[in-house]
């Protein structure tokens, strides 16, 4: 299978895993108080789109603008806490989890893959956060909650349809890079300076080495300097028995 296409498959399967495990929490009165109320107004919302698709609503009418401005802001305003545990649990996963797991999540390792250094350095959680900042839309996430605190009605609309347009661009972008370059890096990847590659077993042997940490490339290269001392040693002792054995040759010659 071709990796840009396992790459898509192992994030929709950690997308799904991250959706699974966060929803129950999301719809628990004692961790989101305002859950009832964000679900009033979505149905309020879903509701006035469908009368409007269906042409029972006037949608050039100053009145369904209004109205679709105003429960976009009060289904974001009771949102906060959603989007928020959203954020927290898709760090906690895509970085986190992926940091210790050696870069890999759930998916990743179902599709046989591990996200390296580009430079073959040794990544830090510093690269993961950056990498699912773009990702995973967290930066549009934390943009969204703030501009709820920041804007009014009118204001937060015109954000939320700039924001869901970058979305849009961004998430196309990166499938394009993804797909279409032979290394298979996204927009993300170039970003955080990483790379995804397949760590399936060819021939016995891993196609992926594990990049050693600082310390064990410092116990290697002084392994192989002491190494190469050696010879050096023993040609010296060579040398000497070999001068030592002329000067005895001259002293015998110089006898006869």
């Amino acid at each position: 299978m071709d990796t840009s296409l396992k790459r898509i498959i192992a994030y929709f399967i950690d997308i799904l895993i991250v959706s699974i495990v966060v929803t129950p929490f999301i719809n628990i009165k004692a961790i989101n108080p305002y859950i009832d109320d964000y679900n009033k107004y979505y149905e309020e919302y879903t509701k006035l789109i469908e009368d409007a698709n269906n042409g029972d609503i006037d949608t050039n009418s100053d009145e369904y603008k209004d109205q679709v401005i105003d429960l976009n802001y009060k289904i974001a305003e009771y949102k906060v806490i959603n989007s928020s545990i959203s954020v927290v649990s898709l760090i906690v996963y895509f970085v986190i989890i992926q940091y210790f797991l050696k870069g890999q999540t759930i998916g990743k390792k179902i599709l046989k893959l591990r996200v390296v250094s580009n430079k073959d350095k040794e990544l830090n959680i510093g690269h993961y956060f950056v990498r699912s900042l773009i990702l995973n839309n967290i930066i549009f996430s934390i943009i969204l909650i703030v501009g709820v605190y920041l804007f009014g009605k009118n204001g937060y609309y015109n954000l939320s349809m700039v924001v869901s347009y970058l979305q849009l661009l961004v998430m196309s972008v990166i499938i394009l890079m993804v797909v279409l370059r032979r290394d298979n890096r996204g927009l993300h990847d170039f970003l955080a300076g990483t790379k995804v590659i397949s760590t399936e077993v060819i021939n016995n042997e891993v196609e992926v080495k594990e990049i050693p940490s600082k310390k064990e490339e410092k116990e290697t290269i002084e392994v192989e300097v002491k190494e190469e001392d050696k010879p050096t040693k023993n040609n010296n002792k060579t040398k000497a028995k070999t001068t030592s054995n002329k000067k005895k040759s001259t002293r015998k010659n110089s006898g006869n």
